[in-house]
């Protein structure tokens, strides 16, 4: 008997559109990083010669939780990705005690001098609701 191959074909559909068209462009990085973590955990399953089975026995997970894993729309815990990097001996989550975090620290305050005159001004009214807020010392992390 002899195989037909087919050839994949470009699928189009104006839902498709629609829905990608109304994804924000982080949803859509999101969704595709996703998609490369379960395609990176299905290919390493591949490697090591098994099956989803294989790796949800030594998971202690049921099947259908890897099937949902590799779906791309899986939210792990980091727990759950130190647990398959250890299983498949990957490596997924790139943590380092060599990494160092440069925190800057920045603080703003604000004053200005009002006339007795505008006292019962509206915008002194309101200047002095802001400076409360503006005394707070805010901070700002930045990472390198």
């Amino acid at each position: 008997m002899k195989k037909i191959k087919k050839k994949a074909e470009l699928y189009s559909s104006g839902l498709i559109d629609q829905f990608l068209n109304d994804i924000s462009p982080e949803e859509y990085e999101r969704t595709k990083k996703r998609m490369l973590l379960a395609a990176r955990i299905d290919d390493a399953i591949k490697a090591k010669g098994w099956k989803k089975k294989d790796l949800a026995d030594a998971l202690n997970k049921q099947p259908s939780e890897i099937s949902k894993w590799l779906s791309g729309v899986h939210n792990f815990t980091s727990d759950t990705l130190w647990d398959i990097e250890d299983i498949l001996n990957i490596k997924i989550i790139n943590v380092s005690e060599n990494d160092t975090i440069v925190v800057q620290k920045f603080y703003i305050s604000g004053s200005s001098k009002v006339s007795k005159e505008s006292k019962s001004n509206y915008a002194y009214q309101n200047y002095n609701k802001l400076i409360p807020v503006m005394e707070q010392k805010i901070e700002y992390g930045q990472t390198n």
